[in-house]
């Protein structure tokens, strides 16, 4: 009986030899590697090439009835030659702004087919005053 244990061991003898050296491997491919590398993150040319270009955001533009106009930007309110960070505000347009930024003049609009300004549908509701007419 103990002769058929013995033989089971020396069968997968050559499996577990195997199996421990494919271990050793890998642990001393991971000593010599250093540090590990997260296979999602995008190579370091990559990281280091990719500057993000800094943008604006306009929210509003506003025309007073002297036609003095003035935008909202980044969350401040702006003028002709305001400047937001790196950008310099050359002027307020109807629908957007003119500004420079890097030696380039550009300029950004709101979207188109949107009212910034919502207009009453109807005549307001008037108070009642509990009496019927």
């Amino acid at each position: 009986m103990r002769a058929a244990p013995q033989a089971r061991w020396l069968a997968e003898l050559p499996a577990v030899a195997l199996s421990c050296a494919a271990l050793l491997s890998n642990t001393a491919t991971m000593a010599l590697a250093g540090e590990l590398r997260d296979p999602t993150r995008p190579p370091a040319h990559a990281a280091a090439g990719a500057r993000a270009e800094p943008t604006l955001v306009l929210s509003a533009v506003y025309s007073g009835a002297n036609g003095h106009r003035c935008a909202i930007v980044d969350g401040e309110i702006v003028h002709d030659g305001s400047a937001v960070g790196p950008f310099r505000i050359e002027a307020v347009l109807a629908d957007g702004v003119r500004y420079r930024h890097a030696g380039r003049v550009l300029e950004l609009h709101l979207p188109r087919g949107l009212d910034m300004i919502k207009k009453p549908t109807a005549q307001p509701a008037r108070p009642t005053s509990g009496v019927k007419p």
